[in-house]
């Protein structure tokens, strides 16, 4: 008999250990509202474009990025700078569902028609840039 309760108690436990801080992200939300909010052609040319990336990132990359990423994090992309830390700064263990990595793994497929779990590891990305380098260079390996 209090089983069915019992089970909906840890679900729901679980369903909040593994959900976005919600705390947290707004907290991040406005330390980012100091800056200017770039629409995505904006935030391309100033930060993924000559001559501030130089060779330029694709356009198709930075709209993925810019799109997806905002959905995961709830964050305010158009203020994210690359030099920006995901883990320090953007906190995003803590502001993104705890399978976003997945998540992108699989719109990548999607997208681009490359699976890139095998290589993927969040922990290994230190700046926003980061992250989008190596999503670029999993875009130029596709081309060879």
């Amino acid at each position: 008999m209090w089983q069915p309760l019992k089970n909906f108690v840890n679900s729901l436990t679980t369903y909040m250990a593994l959900s976005p801080d919600i705390v947290a992200r707004e907290r991040v939300n406005r330390w980012l509202r100091s800056r200017p909010c770039l629409t995505c052609d904006e935030w391309s040319r100033r930060y993924w474009t000559p001559p501030a990336q130089s060779p330029g990132l694709p356009k198709a990359l930075i709209d993925f990025v810019y799109t997806n990423v905002a959905a995961y994090s709830g964050l305010d992309i158009g203020r994210i700078q690359p030099s920006d830390h995901l883990v320090e700064d953007l906190v995003f263990p803590a502001v993104c569902w705890f399978d976003w990595g997945i998540t992108l793994c699989d719109d990548f497929y999607a997208t681009f028609g490359l699976d890139i779990s095998e290589h993927f590891d969040e922990t290994q990305f230190s700046t926003f840039s980061d992250l989008i380098g190596f999503l670029a260079q999993q875009l130029e390996g596709m081309g060879e």
